[in-house]
């Protein structure tokens, strides 16, 4: 079960970058919250303790709830345009996030030959991790960087659940707080910028000087 939620996982990426209103990207974030929880619940479904299912429930009240929310008021305080503006055509944005996830899931193959891993959610957290990068370089709009870092930061969290065994829960907590800080700064940050540019995105930060 967790590999097909893990493919569901990279399915959500797919239609992350041949969307283009935002509206869907806030979406994509509360869905992949959702898979991500279930991913973290489904391996201690036979023994569940109420102490298993507080990571679990945190991830999906910040991730699929409180995060999307306040991007949403972001993108409604802020009046951002509703349609994301591309600096590379969606066809070939969707050739390069499946060329890069094809590689990855072919080199994560290979290296269960030789680690014990899970190959498809190991291959599924990279493959965000990339996507996030991607974003954030491909596109424009401010916002759209948030959403981006938050992609990335889902796979990395993805890739601690695939070694939750060895790694305390004191850092999935530092993992969560650490996007709360991340998120709230950078609408501070875009509520500033708009208070002085009429737009929201990265081409106006060209016209800063020292």
């Amino acid at each position: 079960m967790e590999n097909v939620l893990s493919i569901l996982f990279c399915l959500t990426l797919l239609y992350l970058v041949i969307t283009s209103r935002l509206k869907t990207y806030v979406s994509i974030l509360r869905a992949q919250g959702v898979l991500l929880s279930a991913i973290m619940v489904f391996p201690f479904l036979h023994h569940l303790s109420v102490h298993i299912l507080i990571i679990p429930l945190m991830s999906l009240v910040i991730k699929a709830i409180v995060i999307p929310r306040f991007i949403n008021k972001i993108i409604i305080d802020l009046d951002v345009h509703r349609i994301v503006e591309p600096s590379i055509q969606p066809f070939n944005f969707l050739l390069l996030i499946v060329a890069s996830m094809s590689t990855i899931f072919v080199a994560a193959h290979v290296l269960s030959g030789y680690t014990p891993i899970e190959p498809i959610p190991f291959a599924s957290a990279f493959s965000a991790i990339v996507t996030g990068i991607f974003l954030i370089i491909f596109r424009k709009k401010l916002i759209i960087h948030v959403i981006g870092f938050l992609i990335l930061e889902n796979g990395i969290f993805l890739f601690g659940t695939s070694v939750a065994a060895e790694m305390p829960t004191i850092v999935e907590l530092g993992s969560m707080l650490d996007v709360f800080v991340v998120v709230f700064l950078m609408g501070i940050a875009i509520n500033k910028i708009s208070s002085t540019f009429a737009k929201q995105d990265v081409t106006v930060l060209g016209r800063l000087k020292d």
